[in-house]
């Protein structure tokens, strides 16, 4: 028997190496878009132009809070490094002001009106200054406090705000109704130097402004974290089952607490699991009707016809089937009727 005929020398070459090469993977294509440099007939990269907002700037910015206790504020830091805790002078409307920072800064694009600027860094002098000037607004809070009662103003002294330098003193009153400043003005004039600014603001404002605990035993959200006043009305109270008593849903300001605004949306959502009042329901111990329900707790009290009321988990409850009603008639039903 003749063997095999030999393959060529350059195609058994190739077969060995075929035979040794593990065989490649399969490629997968994805669809990634990517925005390419292109190259210029001279071989140079010609990169795509970034395109920047048309107002604006470049700023590092940090957050702060000065010493009214007011929410944190965006500033300017320059070049300065700043770590949480750090007393620096910042430079406001009203003069030099010392503050707290609360976030250190980082780089980011600010539109709009530039903001406020950190001069430097607190000394030991500047704090010392601090300390006198809180004295001297504290003098200064108990003087206006005897002239607002002297004549009789229904308002309250808020605060009173002194810079570190000059004689400006700003004044913040709170009232429910209308008041004539021009009396009060002429009386602050004669009883201290420069240049007072009188101020009215809200209670709320107020509240923010002093601080406080609320009835949940935290300091009150509109001097911690809470940017803006939603409006809050009587409804919000109704759909979360609250005592409609001025005691309970009132805040320290005397209006209806913030906390009943970004909390509706989850009593909103919760509602939709539990039963309407008045609706028939399936319990372990009979049938009977909704009373009220605890979306909390998530609890449904229940009464029946024939015993006191009680109190059933809501997954333990299941909805009452109503009778089905027969089929309406048809249209030519009374076609053949004599």
């Amino acid at each position: 028997m003749l063997p095999p005929p030999m393959p060529p020398e350059g195609e058994a070459s190739r077969a060995t190496e075929a035979a040794e090469t593990p065989p490649e993977a399969p490629r997968v294509r994805l669809p990634i878009a990517v925005q390419a440099p292109s190259h210029e007939g001279d071989g140079e990269v010609d990169f795509p132009e970034y395109a920047w907002p048309d107002e604006g700037m470049l700023a590092s910015v940090a957050l702060v809070r000065l010493p009214e206790g007011t929410r944190p504020l965006a500033v300017d830091a320059g070049n300065l490094t700043l770590q949480r805790g750090d007393t620096v002078l910042l430079d406001t409307e009203r003069g030099p002001a010392l503050c707290t920072v609360t976030a250190p800064a980082r780089r980011q694009w600010v539109q709009g009106r530039p903001p406020p600027r950190i001069t430097r860094r607190a000394g030991e002098g500047d704090l010392q200054a601090e300390t006198r000037l809180r004295l001297r607004e504290a003098e200064a809070t108990r003087k206006v406090i005897e002239i607002v009662r002297a004549l009789g103003l229904a308002a309250k002294v808020v605060r009173v705000e002194l810079p570190l330098t000059g004689n400006r003193m700003t004044l913040f009153l709170a009232s429910e109704e209308r008041i004539e400043l021009r009396e009060l003005g002429r009386a602050l004039g004669q009883s201290f130097s420069g240049r007072v600014d009188i101020r009215n603001v809200g209670v709320r404002d107020a509240a923010r402004s002093l601080g406080g605990v609320g009835p949940c035993g935290l300091q009150l959200c509109c001097n911690t974290f809470l940017s803006d006043f939603a409006p809050v009305s009587i409804r919000h109270a109704k759909d979360q089952g609250l005592a409609l008593n001025p005691q309970r849903v009132s805040g320290v300001c005397g209006r209806l607490m913030c906390c009943l605004v970004y909390e509706d949306a989850f009593y909103r959502a919760q509602r939709n699991l539990f039963p309407k009042p008045n609706k028939r329901v399936m319990t372990p111990k009979g049938e009977g009707r909704v009373r009220d329900v605890d979306v909390l707790a998530r609890t449904v009290r229940v009464f029946f016809p024939d015993r006191p009321m009680e109190t059933f988990s809501v997954d333990a409850l299941s909805a009452v089937a109503l009778p089905a009603q027969g089929p309406a008639p048809p249209d030519d039903a009374h076609d053949d009727a004599p």
